[in-house]
């Protein structure tokens, strides 16, 4: 899979979701889900990496359905947060390609973060949702040194 910024607008063009540019005074971006529209402040984003990182995000709200309002409990939130976050690992970070950098000994979060495109914040997060809520194993066994 490819991991650039150019991928994930397409996608969202593919799905006729549109990426608007738009000065947020306390947030960087935002899904409405009626409109198909993501806004994003670019005068907040520091990087490819991060831009990147919040569009998976805002995709994730549209592939998993996890919308809220303004005046929604803070509980309701952070599970719609969970949500995308989670659609965007599962569509963005794909377990087997994950287990592959693994097992070729890419086991530092900032070098998979990397290779995937996106901030460490979200690469953790990726490797604690494989972890801890699929129970997936990401151990690197080192090699044994060869024997002269």
């Amino acid at each position: 899979m490819k991991h650039d910024l150019e991928e994930v607008y397409k996608d969202l063009e593919k799905e006729d979701i549109t990426v608007l540019p738009y000065r947020f005074q306390h947030i960087k971006s935002v899904s409405l889900e009626q409109e198909k529209v993501v806004g994003i402040d670019q005068s907040k984003i520091e990087g490819r990496a991060e831009e990147y990182t919040i569009l998976i995000h805002e995709k994730g709200h549209f592939d998993s359905g996890a919308f809220y309002t303004p005046c929604c409990p803070y509980l309701l939130r952070e599970q719609a947060e969970c949500r995308a976050d989670r659609a965007a690992i599962l569509r963005y970070i794909p377990l087997e390609e994950l287990r592959e950098l693994v097992s070729q000994g890419v086991v530092e979060i900032w070098e998979l973060a990397e290779r995937f495109g996106v901030t460490e914040t979200f690469m953790k997060k990726a490797v604690t949702f494989y972890k801890d809520a699929l129970g997936v194993s990401l151990r690197w066994e080192k090699p044994a040194p060869d024997k002269k």
